[in-house]
């Protein structure tokens, strides 16, 4: 009889461990899901920042064609400041000699 109830004990000791050991299976199951997921993100994770350093070096590369281009366009908007002064400059001394010719027509046109 003592025998019996040992083998009882041991056999609802043997069905706690196989629940158990159910219970563990799923929770690896779950672990291994995880760690897939887990490996998904970081593969994810690594092609953002190379997308993310190229996309930086791209803007740095912009913005150094942007840098020279302006540099380029600043000296031309100088140099056309410059050509403006100048054309100004020539107006007026046109204008001072037009006026000066207008004067000495007049003149004529009096002593004629």
């Amino acid at each position: 009889m003592a025998s019996t109830h040992f083998i009882n004990l041991l056999r609802q000791l043997n069905a706690k461990l196989l629940a158990k050991i159910k219970e563990l299976r799923k929770e690896n199951a779950e672990i291994s899901d995880f760690k897939r997921k887990l490996a998904k993100f970081e593969s994810e994770k690594v092609e953002l920042k190379v997308r993310l350093a190229e996309a930086l070096r791209q803007a740095v590369e912009e913005s150094k064609r942007h840098n020279a281009e302006n540099a380029k366009l600043k000296t031309k908007i100088e140099e056309l400041e410059k050509c403006k002064v100048d054309s100004l400059a020539e107006n007026v001394r046109r204008d001072v000699e037009f006026a000066e010719l207008r004067a000495k027509v007049v003149k004529l046109a009096e002593g004629a």
